[in-house]
């Protein structure tokens, strides 16, 4: 890309030098008739129009040149997001369980891994903390209506 700009600016440069070329040969030389001073007008205006061309080109991929570093940032920041999320939500799934489930033998396979699951999925701390006590209280009852202790698992 660089390579184009490059050779872009060398063409609009080039044209330029050709045209104060012509136009100085032209004021040595004097007029030579109306034909050949309205065909180097038109060489001219030719070289003119070429090197305006050449610099709308070079804009043109500048434009593009930021758009797609725009593009690769934005991207670049996205999965960068992306990445955090899942590495958040894994460490929250993952939250309980080195520190087992309170009345967890009192709770069928399921309702742990239905336990586990909800646990990860909590955001902050308080609402991880209101999870746990309202689990607590659903333990409690259990134990006293089979008249078994709740126990810490870690299954």
């Amino acid at each position: 890309m660089k390579t184009r700009i490059a050779l872009t600016a060398i063409i609009a440069a080039t044209l330029a030098v050709t045209s104060l070329a012509v136009e100085a040969q032209q004021a040595q030389q004097g007029q030579r008739g109306g034909q050949q001073a309205g065909q180097q007008e038109g060489r001219g205006q030719q070289a003119g129009q070429q090197q305006r061309q050449a610099e709308r080109s070079v804009g043109q991929d500048q434009t593009m040149d930021r758009d797609r570093v725009q593009t690769r940032e934005r991207d670049r920041t996205k999965a960068s997001a992306g990445t955090q999320t899942q590495t958040r939500e894994q460490a929250q799934l993952h939250a309980g369980a080195g520190k087992g489930i309170y009345g967890g033998n009192l709770m069928t396979e399921q309702e742990r891994n239905r336990y586990r699951e909800q646990a990860g999925a909590l955001a902050t701390d308080e609402e991880r903390a209101a999870f746990e006590a309202k689990h607590r209280e659903q333990m409690q009852q259990r134990s006293r209506e089979r008249n078994v202790p709740a126990e810490v698992t870690d299954e």
